[in-house]
């Protein structure tokens, strides 16, 4: 994951996301709010050795700390608390989030040097949210 610390990629298309959102139970005002969103988002890694996973737009912004391969509580964008975990393998970031009713959500992060691909899969959820990400800074 080295290669790809500290670097800025912003949202350039997306492929059900909205779909996978309505799944989740997302009402329509902020389905259509954050598939609207130009994310940015950006991993880090901080003095203590954990990590820091961002996600910025002009109008919304997040982040989640934790150390790869070990089960944390997340704060998802809207509030709901799940247990997650995120491990990394070669360029590949992989977060996986419970919610409390075992609803299950897979995040695989691609990174390459000039894109990020993100599929998303859910528990029950028949199709895959694709989102393709350009590198804004090098």
């Amino acid at each position: 994951m080295e290669d790809f610390l500290d670097k800025e990629y912003e949202l350039v298309s997306s492929d059900n996301f909205e779909d996978y959102l309505e799944f989740m139970g997302i009402n329509y005002f902020n389905r259509k709010i954050a598939s609207n969103l130009k994310m940015v988002q950006c991993l880090e890694r901080n003095e203590d050795g954990t990590y820091t996973y961002h996600f910025k737009s002009k109008m919304a912004s997040s982040q989640t700390k934790f150390i790869p391969g070990e089960e944390f509580v997340e704060t998802k964008a809207d509030g709901v608390k799940v247990k997650a975990l995120i491990t990394f393998e070669g360029n590949e970031m992989t977060h996986i989030q419970i919610e409390s009713n075992g609803r299950t959500s897979k995040h695989v992060r691609k990174f390459y040097h000039d894109k990020l691909i993100i599929t998303t899969t859910a528990v029950g959820f028949d199709k895959t949210s694709t989102r393709v990400y350009r590198l804004v800074n090098k």
